[in-house]
């Protein structure tokens, strides 16, 4: 069997090439990045079953060329909202199957509309799969249908990261902090002022996060489990970054329109204010002089509320894990065995899907048996059901016999 991995080069992709590439099902890996170099080094360490090849995503011959054929194409080529739709088009053109990380609301959006064509083509494509979205969609949907009655999701996350890395997850977070974006209240979807001190929430994700200031942000959650677990009212999503100064100063940089991809006037030149600022941004990175405002560990946290009627009962499931690693593990390793299981023919469902369409319990199950837990943390879980309160954490199945 034959995957393709485009962005293949990205810090983001590298858990699931390292996954995968241990897997007998997988016959061989096409790493495809436009950095050629970099992929035939990554392609070294796997032998002959990895082999790698330029490709240019916004050149619709080469996707179209590297996908011929494969069984499963995964698209780690963001940010998700400058690239659009084009590699899931060719997906469902070509007729393969197709996964994605995408965490920008408006690609999201366009997804879901090539929805009908991937099921007449017969292509399952999996987006957002993976830790938010991804994760925190599938704890919501584990706890959903265990009530007969959702009335509302809430889902957080903050993330800190101690090495400089790639700048494609900031300029994500600049896209989401950025004007109006989507929510989910009273039923119906409504675009918000994003990122505003007024309507933050204060969550304590206990150690070794703690107590952290979280803010309204433009994100996928809110778009697809109000679509796709019936009869809930209010799904949101809210986020922010450790160290916690690093909010409000990228919030501000934003309002004062640094971070626009709209050239101006400069010099006789025309410059992209976000260019200039990313260049800034990586010469700060080598300045040792800032050793100081980094984080000593990368760390990171999620949670999840799902409220609802279980019994008759008002029900409150909260998932909250909390600790220290890389993002792009706690993300990229739910991608890898959820292509595994597509590759397995574990995941039939047909179009354009969330992680919520997917059976919780197996995927869940898929992660723990490959220690996913283990290496990232375990998930906290409380429900409260009327006056009884039960805690413990998600691979306890003693507390949470409806979670086996």
């Amino acid at each position: 069997m034959k995957i393709v991995i485009l962005g293949a080069a990205a810090d983001m992709a590298k858990p699931s090439i390292e996954f995968l590439a241990k897997e007998t099902v997988i016959e061989q890996i096409v790493l495809a990045d436009i950095n050629l170099p970099k992929v035939e080094e990554l392609a070294q360490k796997y032998g002959p079953k990895a082999i790698a090849q330029a490709v240019d995503v916004n050149n619709r011959d080469d996707v179209r060329n590297v996908i011929a054929h494969a069984a499963l194409v995964m698209n780690f080529v963001g940010p998700y909202y400058r690239f659009g739709t084009k590699v899931l088009e060719a997906a469902v053109d070509e007729g393969v199957n197709y996964i994605d990380i995408c965490d920008d609301y408006d690609t999201t959006l366009a997804a879901l509309e090539l929805n009908g064509k991937a099921k007449e083509n017969g292509v399952t494509a999996l987006i957002g799969m993976g830790a938010s979205p991804g994760v925190t969609n599938l704890l919501s949907r584990l706890a959903a249908d265990e009530l007969e009655h959702v009335q509302e999701i809430n889902t957080y996350w903050v993330v800190g990261e101690a090495e400089p890395g790639g700048f494609g997850a900031l300029i994500h977070l600049f896209h989401i902090i950025e004007g109006q974006v989507p929510t989910f209240y009273d039923g119906e979807l409504q675009l918000i002022s994003s990122f505003q001190k007024e309507t933050a929430k204060t969550i304590d994700f206990g150690e070794p996060v703690g107590t952290v200031e979280l803010y309204h942000v433009g994100h996928p959650e809110p778009i697809t489990l109000s679509k796709f677990i019936p009869g809930v009212r209010k799904v949101t999503n809210f986020g922010a970054l450790l160290p916690e100064y690093q909010n409000q100063l990228f919030k501000t940089l934003v309002d004062f329109g640094f971070t626009s991809e709209k050239t101006i006037s400069f010099r006789n030149q025309q410059v992209a204010p976000i260019e200039f600022l990313l260049a800034l941004l990586q010469d700060k990175q080598g300045d040792k002089q800032s050793e100081s405002t980094r984080l000593n560990r990368s760390i990171g946290a999620m949670r999840v509320e799902v409220v609802g009627v279980r019994e008759g009962k008002e029900t409150v499931y909260t998932f909250t894990k909390a600790g220290y690693g890389s993002m792009a593990s706690s993300t990229s390793v739910p991608t890898g065995v959820a292509a595994l299981l597509m590759a397995r023919g574990e995941i039939e469902v047909k179009g354009v899907i969330p992680p919520e369409c997917v059976d919780p319990k197996k995927l869940l199950s898929a992660l723990k048996e490959m220690n996913y837990f283990g290496l990232t943390g375990d998930f906290q879980v409380v429900r409260k059901s009327g006056e009884e309160t039960v805690s413990g954490t998600l691979t306890d199945t003693d507390r949470f016999p409806e979670f086996s």
